[in-house]
């Protein structure tokens, strides 16, 4: 299996400050385990692909035109625009799994917290 430094790798310096300030954040609020790590690494490449592709927008616009061989015109969104439309979902879609926003955060945190109800049998079993 791959070592998470050779796993992550990939990730930009950009993408390697997100990787370090996500995992300081889940290991100090959740249960966060090395192996964690890996999609922990995911989500900060598509923080970091997705601020890239934002600033590209910002500074070019969502659009770009094409002059086609005969010399026409036409508009089409640019191609940073759809990444970073890909990669938003990405990050709504794997943030949660982190506690990357209060609502999430509080079902993680509360579930670690809350002691398990017994259930069946177990509820007439008493340990020491």
């Amino acid at each position: 299996m791959a070592k998470l430094k050779e796993f992550n790798g990939f990730l930009s310096p950009d993408g390697r400050e997100i990787f370090d300030e996500l995992k300081k954040h889940c290991v100090s609020k959740m249960k966060m385990e090395s192996v964690d790590d890996f999609e922990l690494s995911m989500l900060a490449n598509s923080f970091a692909l997705y601020a890239e592709c934002a600033k590209y927008c910002t500074d070019n616009g969502v659009k770009m035109t094409i002059t086609t061989e005969k010399g026409g015109k036409y508009s089409q969104i640019s191609p940073e625009y759809t990444v970073m439309k890909n990669e938003y979902q990405n990050i709504l879609k794997h943030s949660g799994k982190f506690g990357l926003n209060p609502a999430d955060r509080s079902k993680i945190i509360g579930s670690l917290k809350a002691p398990e109800k017994a259930t069946g049998a177990q509820r007439f079993i008493k340990t020491a």
